[in-house]
């Protein structure tokens, strides 16, 4: 009796804490904003959704990487443009955190999947996080850093490693594997069509719901890293399906990267097409494809081009010269920060400024080095050389169609992403990296599930 007793208290309780909670919320719904309320909802439905189908989680993940609209959080301070730019917070934020949170509740329910598995990765990736935390305290510290501001970036940096893990984890399997690809490249697709419907208005493409000015240099690095994809895929796979439509895309993707103006696009286009042609297995019909491509691109481009290029050898009438040549403002602005760049970083060698402690400029490798110090840029060109030690392995043992063109893709898409990096600061956005990290989990599965079957 006493133990029913206990029981119905138990019970009791537990219906009155439910009961003042549905008020309280009703409270809340009736007060707040309409907004509000619905977006609870929808993450309470996806957090549910994703507890029952990681699956359908990692999609929506993967659709709203660049179809996500920004909130920004205020200005970062610093100097120069760094002190004008915000903290942006993008839907894909929420998404990849709701969906993280449900995976670790999944893995408390069902104990049999186990805790993070295991890559070459791992150890660099656990190496450059503490580099940009540590460097960031130090930096907040002496006050060369905004602490709102600085640990905000570094938990954006975070965020495309934990998309990695998520997917690392999560394909166990072949169609898991090929659903994620096939997510991916429609949504591609999706952006590639957008960004072609901007070029008749004569702007420089960019990512929808990138604010008035656009990141055309940031779609350009995208569109290059889904080329060297798509092209890779067009010339390994041996299902239809997957081989036309991996045509089209790369078709698709180029006149809107040419029409970004991005310069540093152009150079890594360059560079990912070298890679194909090197190592692809349709060497001849690529290199032919390529041609007229670039032949065509010459005949119907925008004068805008003609333009950019001039531009950038010539400058404006009065520009310093610069070996013999007449750069641009910017270009030259550019250069001049990376020598800005060595100064600072001689103040601080060791272990850096902290994220943010510099100031804005488009310089991925000193930016690092600057920011993080020695100690720092070593994790990162560790992480840098473990990735493309783990694609180049990947392209030389795995045999299943699908899988070696996936690995082709990123081993062109990296060396193109390494060249993208010199005049922007490629490896720290979020709309490059996020795919970039989660065909990098792809590439671990693939080899994963081929050593499986050996």
């Amino acid at each position: 009796m006493h133990a029913e007793a206990l029981s119905t208290r138990r019970r009791g309780l537990m219906l009155g804490a439910l009961g003042a909670a549905l008020v309280a919320l009703a409270l809340w719904i009736g007060s707040a904003p309409p907004v509000l309320p619905l977006a609870a909802v929808g993450a309470a439905v996806l957090f549910l959704v994703t507890l029952l189908n990681v699956d359908a989680g990692l999609v929506i993940i993967i659709l709203s990487m660049l179809l996500s609209p920004e909130i920004p959080l205020g200005g970062v301070g610093g100097f120069g443009i760094e002190g004008q730019r915000s903290v942006i917070l993008r839907t894909e934020d929420v998404v990849l955190l709701l969906v993280g949170l449900a995976w670790m509740a999944r893995m408390a329910i069902h104990k049999d999947l186990g805790a993070i598995r295991r890559s070459p990765l791992n150890g660099w990736i656990s190496a450059y996080v503490a580099a940009c935390l540590l460097s960031t305290l130090l930096g907040i510290d002496a006050g060369r850093v905004r602490m709102m501001q600085g640990l905000a970036f570094v938990l954006k940096y975070v965020e495309y490693f934990i998309l990695f893990f998520l997917t690392l984890n999560y394909v166990r399997g072949e169609t898991q594997l090929r659903r994620l690809l096939a997510a991916v490249l429609i949504t591609a697709a999706l952006i590639a069509v957008y960004a072609g419907w901007q070029i008749p208005s004569g702007a420089r493409p960019s990512a929808p719901f990138e604010g008035k000015e656009g990141e055309p240099n940031t779609l350009g690095g995208y569109l290059v890293l889904i080329f060297c994809l798509s092209a890779a895929l067009a010339q390994t796979c041996v299902e239809r399906r997957w081989r036309r439509g991996a045509l089209l895309l790369a078709a698709a993707t180029l006149p809107p990267l040419v029409a970004t103006l991005s310069r540093s696009s152009w150079l890594a286009l360059a560079a990912g097409a070298a890679v194909l042609l090197a190592l692809a297995p349709e060497r001849r019909a690529f290199g032919i494809a390529m041609l007229l491509a670039a032949a065509l691109l010459l005949l119907i481009h925008p004068k805008s081009v003609e333009e950019r290029i001039d531009y950038t050898l010539h400058g404006e009438p009065g520009a310093g010269a610069t070996h013999r040549l007449q750069l641009d403002p910017s270009a030259e602005a550019r250069l001049s920060s990376w020598g800005r760049a060595i100064d600072g970083w001689l103040e601080h060698p060791l272990l850096g400024r902290g994220v943010t402690g510099f100031g804005f400029f488009d310089a991925q490798y000193f930016r690092a080095l600057v920011e993080l110090g020695a100690l720092g840029f070593a994790a990162f060109a560790g992480l840098l050389y473990a990735c493309g030690t783990l694609f180049w392995r990947a392209h030389r043992i795995l045999r299943e169609p699908l899988h070696r063109g996936l690995a082709l893709g990123m081993v062109a898409g990296f060396a193109a992403l390494l060249t993208h990096a010199i005049g922007t600061n490629t490896f720290i956005l979020i709309r490059i990296m996020e795919p970039f990290w989660l065909l990098t989990g792809l590439v671990v599965a693939a080899l994963t599930l081929e050593e499986a079957r050996a």
